[in-house]
């Protein structure tokens, strides 16, 4: 049953594809933007990477500001406010001619936008798809597959035909979509539906000092960090691996492609998967996290294999892109519908993290091997490490899930539909208790 009206939901379902479709076009084509900084500034690559690794950590790394704004203002205001420092950023940094200005203008200002753009949407969809969240952040994240099957090709034809700067000035473009998308973002009223922080902004940290003391929930988000640095090392240093190796430019962003279609077959698969009565998340997440690492760790074996990248290409997008649809519906076991929203928030902090230490020192040792053998050896190990997370999660985990969905919480979905939401105190007080039983059930 949806908390409103169905055409509403399915509307914010679209709209949440659509921001992680053009999100995904812009992060999946740093990996070639890379190559062509390397070229144009003549910088090592571990100083070359930071651009490319700002904009894509900074996404996560928005997590509480996102969330602080989604608490205040709502989704599609603060949609709105991340696409247009999305644009600006990128308009900005096709006029720059300096390596440390475009930290400023893509890495900073553009990532921030991007996160601010980004992290509404598992937050709305959590909202509007409380039963199905699984296979509705499935769908949702595939729009980030889609955004990566066109990716390559299409930022290698905007470098080969209008620049560097006309690849930025283009890109701005293309990414100024989200803003009709966040318009659609439309959920219940915010003050019916989350913490009584909105009312005493101290509590907004509070949250947070509560989400960090369930055990469960926190190796969840350790194993996240981790998985994190190996797929961001993929992302930026994936094409100057292959071609390093034989690969040529065309060749190696094409692998995003590949990689894509794999990505869209394991968000959908996975996001069927967690449904009612489904899969366990947690499971499913270990198994992920575990293949994802072995994929890794074995690549500098057969990447000088004329079939090696392609290899490698789908059996990492299928193992890697799944992992993301288990955001909301581990969130929602751990912490209650309540808590989503600041949940969301930290988990994508703590992606951020790292992902903004894998690159760089994926590029540091490369370096100083000068080969990329040891950093994917390094971030496989790291993705193994990560599946282990899974494991000792399971350990704090309470034998049997509890959800927090009440007869109070059903009665106010009903009154959502039929447009009109009337909570009482002490029912918003009951929800909130409910909640934090759970949280601290899991310490």
């Amino acid at each position: 049953m949806f908390p409103v009206k169905r055409g509403r939901a399915l509307g914010v379902l679209f709209a949440a594809f659509g921001i992680h479709f053009f999100a995904g076009v812009l992060m999946y084509g740093t990996g070639i933007i890379h190559l062509s900084l390397l070229d144009a500034f003549h910088r090592d690559d571990a100083t070359t990477s930071v651009v490319g690794s700002l904009f894509v950590n900074l996404m996560c790394i928005t997590g509480p500001l996102a969330t602080y704004f989604t608490d205040r203002w709502g989704c599609r205001v603060t949609v709105l406010i991340g696409g247009i420092l999305l644009v600006v950023g990128l308009v900005m940094s096709s006029f720059v001619n300096s390596l440390w200005l475009l930290l400023v203008t893509n890495g900073i200002i553009s990532g921030v936008g991007n996160g601010l753009a980004v992290l509404p949407c598992p937050v709305a969809v959590g909202y509007v798809f409380r039963d199905h969240s699984g296979l509705a952040m499935g769908i949702t994240t595939s729009g980030v597959g889609i955004g990566m099957l066109v990716s390559g090709p299409l930022i290698q034809y905007l470098l080969d035909t209008y620049g560097l700067s006309g690849t930025y000035l283009m890109s701005a473009a293309i990414v100024s979509h989200v803003i009709p998308c966040g318009m659609l973002l439309k959920t219940p009223p915010k003050k019916n539906l989350t913490l009584a922080a909105t009312k005493h902004r101290v509590e907004f940290f509070k949250t947070y000092i509560k989400l960090v003391k369930a055990p469960s929930f926190m190796f969840v988000l350790v194993g996240s960090i981790l998985w994190n640095i190996a797929y961001a090392v993929n992302m930026i240093h994936l094409p100057n691996f292959v071609v390093q190796n034989g690969s040529s430019r065309s060749e190696a962003s094409f692998l995003f492609t590949v990689i894509g279609v794999g990505s869209i077959l394991s968000r959908l698969i996975m996001g069927l998967a967690t449904g009612p009565k489904g899969l366990d998340p947690l499971l499913l997440n270990f198994g992920l996290t575990a293949l994802m690492g072995a994929v890794i760790v074995t690549f500098p074996l057969y990447v000088t294999y004329p079939t090696g990248p392609m290899i490698f290409a789908t059996l990492y997008g299928i193992y890697s892109g799944g992992l993301l649809v288990f955001t909301v519906p581990l969130c929602l076991e751990f912490v209650g519908m309540q808590h989503l929203n600041s949940a969301v928030g930290l988990w994508f902090l703590l992606l951020g993290l790292g992902s903004l230490v894998g690159p760089p020192l994926a590029g540091l040792v490369f370096d100083l091997t000068g080969s990329f053998d040891y950093s994917y050896i390094f971030s496989g190990l790291f993705a193994l490490t990560a599946s282990a997370c899974s494991l000792f999660a399971s350990i704090w985990r309470k034998p049997e899930k509890e959800t927090v969905t009440t007869r109070k919480e059903h009665e106010f979905s009903v009154a959502a539909e039929n447009g009109f939401v009337a909570v009482q105190s002490h029912e918003a007080h009951m929800m909130k208790e409910q909640s934090e039983n759970l949280i601290s059930n899991n310490v």
